[in-house]
């Protein structure tokens, strides 16, 4: 692919992901009652993460051992997507879902305690 075709496909992107995070926008003002707690799509939307950077966080939180300092440093060793606030809501997107719900309940209490 030549420079200019690489620029311009970057370009239709970024506009799908600026989309993506509009319509979630809007659905939360039309449903607003049922958007109090982000699901594992709308964090991810929201925090535009790619499969690879899912795939690492979700690694991390099965291989959580109790050291919430060790699982934050880890974390923001993801990359610089992972501030404590993107954590946290991707951490009760998961548990909402169901998916690793225990162990991202767990790490949320970890949180609460500190």
């Amino acid at each position: 692919m030549e420079q200019s075709e690489l620029k311009s496909l970057h370009k239709e992107i970024e506009k799908l992901k600026f989309h993506n995070r509009t319509l979630l926008a809007l659905l939360g003002e039309v449903l607003e009652d049922k958007m109090h707690e982000p699901t594992v799509h709308e964090a991810i939307v929201v925090h535009d993460l790619s499969k690879a950077e899912l795939q690492g966080f979700t690694q991390l939180i099965r291989g959580y051992s109790g050291d919430i300092k060790a699982f934050e440093q880890q974390a923001a060793g993801l990359g610089h997507k992972f501030t404590n606030l993107t954590v946290k809501g991707l951490l009760q997107g998961f548990a909402g879902s169901g998916m690793l719900s225990g162990k991202c309940e767990e790490i949320l209490k970890s949180y609460e305690k500190n």
